[in-house]
């Protein structure tokens, strides 16, 4: 086996970003750090012995084990000097990969697992699928992302964190309801069908309502479907009935009721509006 091998991604995206990977034999006594690093790490332990340090507690580890890195947080990894480990690893970056880790307990204050659980297996798999694909002879990006949410899926699975936990009851059951409209306000449902789905009295979710945004849950369903039309009249030239179905209204005529109470003016209105203004700045470009 080679000393090091390392490979880099050259599709670089700013969401989800696989940007390396790769395995070290190390030499006794090597030791990178303190120091920290600019993106996610996940090494797996493969062979052999090393200290992993971080959040100042030092942990011993062998076969079997793998450390996770935190971006920018102080680590020390130091390879045994009778037994050097060998590991292989990945490092990811990007916005989502920042709000996916949310959801995970797993941080530098938490950051040894191991390969005996069934899915730490899948993730040293993953792993190893990555390491390969490298080799070929073509940009691979979409199967390193793809991968790389299989693990990320795993350590989910392991390391679950609650964040509705972090809220209290009313919270909770708020973010649970806005949750829903947001997912179907496209969809002709009613301020009944939260109702129903949250299983509450229709007055208490409307108290809840107030108290955490001001509004009630049907003036917040109304701002959600107005928000979408706007940007259906601005951004297409698809038909009135068409914007009416996409958000959530079955009848055009209450839809154009709806916008016109909302916005003061009538759909073709407002479109009419927004083109006249966009001609008009191009006008004044010239």
């Amino acid at each position: 086996m080679v000393q090091f091998y390392g490979f880099n991604n050259k599709a670089y995206n700013p969401y989800l970003y696989l940007s390396s990977g790769g395995s070290d034999l190390a030499k006794p006594m090597h030791t990178y750090g303190p120091a920290g690093r600019t993106g996610y790490m996940i090494h797996y332990v493969s062979a052999g012995k090393g200290v992993f340090t971080s959040n100042n507690k030092r942990y011993t580890l062998t076969k079997g084990a793998f450390f996770f890195i935190e971006p920018q947080k102080i680590v020390t990894m130091s390879a045994d000097k009778y037994d050097p480990w060998t590991t292989h690893w990945i490092r990811f970056t990007g916005k989502l990969a920042i709000e996916y880790m949310k959801r995970i307990n797993i941080d530098h204050t938490n950051p040894i697992f191991f390969v005996s659980d069934h899915h730490a297996q899948i993730i040293r798999d993953k792993i190893f699928e990555l390491l390969e694909l490298s080799h070929m002879d073509r940009e691979n990006d979409l199967i390193y992302t793809s991968k790389l949410l299989q693990i990320l899926d795993q350590l989910q699975l392991m390391y679950p964190k609650n964040l509705l936990d972090e809220q209290n009851s009313s919270d909770k059951l708020f973010t649970k309801a806005m949750q829903y409209i947001q997912n179907n306000y496209e969809t002709p449902i009613s301020v009944n069908d939260v109702v129903e789905y949250m299983s509450l009295d229709r007055t208490y979710l409307y108290k809840i309502f107030k108290n955490v945004i001001g509004v009630g849950p049907k003036e917040y369903l109304t701002k959600c479907r107005m928000r979408k039309a706007r940007e259906l009249l601005e951004t297409t030239d698809d038909w009135i009935n068409i914007i009416a179905y996409s958000c959530g209204y079955s009848n055009p005529l209450h839809f154009s009721r709806a916008f016109k109470h909302f916005t003061g003016l009538s759909p073709s209105l407002y479109r009419s509006n927004v083109n006249s203004s966009i001609q008009l700045k191009k006008y004044r470009q010239k």
